[in-house]
């Protein structure tokens, strides 16, 4: 998979500026950046700091080199629909506000939120020349509040379409209100690599944020590793001659012109994937679409909590299910094999032969010699899945320690998969999902997810 890189080593990763965090890694004071960190290099022990200065001027830097000019570089309208995100919204925002691209708008449009969501986008908005002096341009957010969605649209693509009547940009920017746009050079880069590529469409996949809650940390890993063998590859999305596509919600970048041909989201008005649908349907127009790494420039947040977890893996399993029922069985099946079984033979195995070392059973002398091989041939698989799942924890930031829960966790994966994919299977429809504070069915007659 292509990876965009970014030419800055300037990052916002601040959860909530007016909490201000004690877990954030930077906080703004003064105009500048403040990174916190214990330092341990003195008597005291004092906590030391490393300040970067915000310049509104950056993407002027020296050590940047394009073919374009910034100064008449195409108008980004950014669309940012949130429903129930207060956890996220404020840190979003800051962080698109900081991007050093000339030209561009925010357009955030809050979808009938039931939390505080649209309180915290307006005190940003009221506070204009609070965050003009930090260095935010607030000039370009706009707030929009949307109370209703009519029928047969669903609530994101209603807000989008309603973000992008309201754009005035030549090249569009559909982003998630949880995603974190650390690298400040994102939006610029993309569009040059856009331009550079010739692209009608460019959709990025960001990484994810260190897990914080104890299932998510051991649960996580294990779905990361496993998901392989459910992930459709990105090398198929980029080659022109396949007809598998889909796009990244948490950030599209797609021309206006482009996205006016495919009939905007009014095309796919009803759907609840919609970035999937969308993918689909550019594909089959002959449209130029790309899939890139977005890792190092922008972050979103890991499922947290055994529910999240639950209904996350029903809502990706479902639609695979419809399209290819015998993989997802199969895959399943191995899952079971390699992370859950292969650990329960080699324990028994294991604790077998110790019993007959310790002469509390007698066996036959061939069953003797064949016995010892057991524990080797089952220990094998559970390795390759121990070392896949360390893998993922590394990725995650976290101790490879949690991927020693891995034969647990695998079964409590197949449990849920199993939960949400056998009344589809059987009756034709998924039991309720949960997904931002609705609830979702995936049937067969609708081919998709409804409310």
């Amino acid at each position: 998979m292509p990876l965009l890189k970014s030419n800055q080593n300037k990052y916002f990763d601040l959860k909530n500026l007016k909490l201000k965090n004690k877990k954030s890694k930077f906080l703004i004071k003064n105009g500048r950046y403040h990174r916190h960190r214990e330092g341990n290099n003195n008597a005291n022990n004092r906590h030391s700091s490393t300040s970067f200065e915000y310049n509104t001027n950056s993407y002027q830097s020296n050590n940047v080199h394009l073919n374009t000019s910034l100064e008449n570089s195409p108008f980004v309208s950014v669309i940012i629909p949130a429903r129930n995100e207060e956890k996220y919204i404020e840190r979003c925002l800051l962080s698109l506000l900081s991007q050093d691209y000339p030209n561009f708008e925010i357009i955030a449009l809050d979808d009938n939120s039931t939390d505080n969501t649209l309180t915290i986008m307006e005190d940003m908005k009221r506070n204009d020349m609070h965050w003009k002096m930090k260095g935010f341009p607030n000039d370009k957010l706009k707030i929009t509040s949307l109370k209703y969605t009519p029928d047969k649209w669903t609530g994101k693509t209603w807000a989008s379409e309603q973000g992008y009547l309201q754009s005035r940009g030549t090249i569009l920017l559909f982003a998630d209100a949880d995603t974190n746009y650390i690298s400040t050079d994102l939006i610029r880069q993309a569009v040059f690599y856009m331009q550079n590529e010739n692209l009608d469409v460019l959709t990025g996949i960001p990484s994810d944020e260190k897990p914080n809650s104890f299932w998510s940390k051991i649960i996580l890993p294990v779905w990361g590793f496993v998901n392989i063998l459910f992930k459709v590859g990105s090398a198929e999305v980029n080659n022109s001659k396949s007809n598998i596509a889909y796009l990244m919600g948490s950030f599209l970048l797609i021309k206006r012109e482009t996205f006016i041909n495919i009939g905007t989201f009014e095309s796919v008005s009803d759907a609840i994937q919609e970035d999937k649908a969308l993918g689909v349907l550019i594909k089959k127009r002959g449209y130029n679409i790309k899939i890139v790494a977005l890792k190092g420039m922008a972050n979103t947040p890991s499922s947290e909590g055994v529910k999240t977890i639950w209904h996350l893996l029903g809502r990706t399993l479902a639609p695979l299910t419809m399209k290819n029922k015998f993989k997802v069985i199969f895959s399943l099946l191995v899952i079971f094999f390699v992370c859950s079984l292969s650990f329960v033979i080699f324990v028994f195995a294991l604790l077998f032969i110790i019993g007959v070392k310790s002469s509390f059973v007698s066996i036959s002398e061939i069953t003797f010699h064949f016995y010892p091989y057991v524990p080797l041939l089952s220990l094998i698989p559970f390795m390759m899945a121990l070392i896949g799942c360390s893998i993922k924890c590394k990725e995650y930031g976290i101790t490879p320690l949690y991927s020693l829960a891995s034969p647990f966790t695998s079964i409590f994966i197949i449990i849920a998969c199993l939960y949400n994919i056998a009344p589809l299977l059987i009756v034709g429809k998924t039991k309720p999902i949960v997904w931002q504070g609705r609830q979702y069915s995936y049937s067969k007659e609708k081919d998709g997810f409804h409310i």
